[in-house]
């Protein structure tokens, strides 16, 4: 019988299967690595966008800020002009109060009253001033106390002097206008 001697060809089986193994192995660790490597390179490109990212909106958040900043300085400013506004309207309500008392008293005075000082102080009004005579101040206090323009009438003080060597009285009183009433009633109306 003929032998034949195998051990050289399953020898050689075996290294070329250990060949190919190592092939394989070798593809599959290139392959591994080339693909770690790319997952790397895209990991770092998103974390090189995400930073370029935060850094734009972190600008953006300060440009922001700023603005708000302006806002919050506007508003402030808003206020104060707001504030003067009102306080230019109550001047300008309060602009006529005392030309409107002045008329007031002009048609209550009699030809034998004179006024020789008026104090206005926020509607409180204070006045010195001369008569005739007791009567005449008293009609004057009288006329007053009608005009609808003023009410608490009070007479502090009358007194005896002369002008010219012709006897006359000399008198304080106080009242409050309302003409400020009339006003909110006819603003509201």
């Amino acid at each position: 019988m003929i032998r034949i001697n195998l051990i050289p060809y399953r020898a050689e089986r075996r290294q070329n299967q250990i060949l190919q193994h190592l092939g394989w192995l070798i593809g599959v660790l290139l392959a591994v690595t080339v693909m770690l490597f790319l997952a790397d390179s895209y990991i770092n490109g998103q974390l090189s966008d995400l930073k370029d990212e935060y850094t734009q909106i972190r600008a953006q958040n300060l440009e922001l800020m700023k603005k708000i900043g302006k806002i919050k300085d506007l508003d402030k400013l808003r206020a104060e002009v707001e504030r003067k506004l009102a306080l230019v309207d109550q001047l300008q309500e309060g602009r006529f109060e005392s030309l409107i008392t002045l008329n007031a008293l002009s048609k209550v005075i009699p030809e034998n009253v004179w006024l020789s000082s008026v104090n206005d102080n926020a509607g409180n009004l204070s006045f010195a001033g001369y008569g005739e005579s007791n009567k005449a101040v008293a009609n004057f206090m009288r006329a007053l106390d009608k005009a609808p323009e003023f009410n608490n009438i009070a007479l502090q003080v009358i007194s005896r002097t002369s002008a010219d060597g012709t006897p006359i009285r000399s008198f304080n009183m106080t009242l409050n206008r309302v003409l400020q009433a009339k006003e909110e009633q006819g603003g509201s109306k």
